[in-house]
């Protein structure tokens, strides 16, 4: 049986489609949700508004990656957030095939302050796309308007075109730099 606030489902989260993924608020350290161990702790702090994601610089591999018996963790950089307005939902695929249909993990954290730091463990392979979005209703789906674009912050790893998150665009390497991810406006 699930602990309360734990969910068994999780859904792909595009930015052309409704989506939901499982609710969770953590509180410990390591925590497992159905298949996800989310390991570290919510760090919060302001940062700059930029409205592009890329791949953060070289950094202390140390604090920001590691291997544990459940897979690799990955340090999460999230920037532009609207400071405690619902929640960001974070995707993590592991190849093209798979990219926007099935995540290798997804989560849901609490909006803190505009900068965002999320360890993300229980990841696979040599690359991986991550998708983001923040959901400001905490209906569980990214809002839209009649011509089916965002109207709530999205973003990707890697360098997301004009047309939103593809895996050729949005892979990046797990070497152990953290993985910068920027909201949209």
């Amino acid at each position: 049986m699930e602990p309360a606030g734990q969910d068994r489902h999780s859904v792909a989260i595009p930015p052309h489609r409704s989506h939901t993924m499982p609710l969770h608020t953590p509180n410990a350290p390591a925590v497992r949700i159905g298949g996800l161990l989310l390991c570290g702790t919510l760090i919060l702090a302001s940062g700059p508004i930029a409205a592009q994601a890329l791949v953060a610089p070289a950094a202390a591999p140390a604090a920001s990656a590691s291997n544990t018996p459940d897979g690799y963790c990955a340090k999460v950089e999230i920037d532009n957030v609207r400071p405690g307005q619902g929640q960001v939902m974070i995707a993590a695929y592991g190849s093209a095939e798979t990219f926007g249909k099935r995540p290798l993990k997804s989560i849901r954290v609490p909006a803190g302050e505009a900068r965002m730091s999320v360890q993300l463990c229980g990841l696979s392979g040599s690359e991986v796309a991550l998708m983001l979005f923040q959901d400001l209703d905490s209906d569980g789906k990214m809002g839209r308007n009649l011509m089916g674009m965002p109207t709530e912050p999205w973003g990707s790893s890697g360098n997301p075109g004009m047309f939103g998150p593809q895996w050729d665009t949005g892979k990046v390497a797990l070497d152990g730099r953290p993985i910068a991810v920027k909201m949209s406006m």
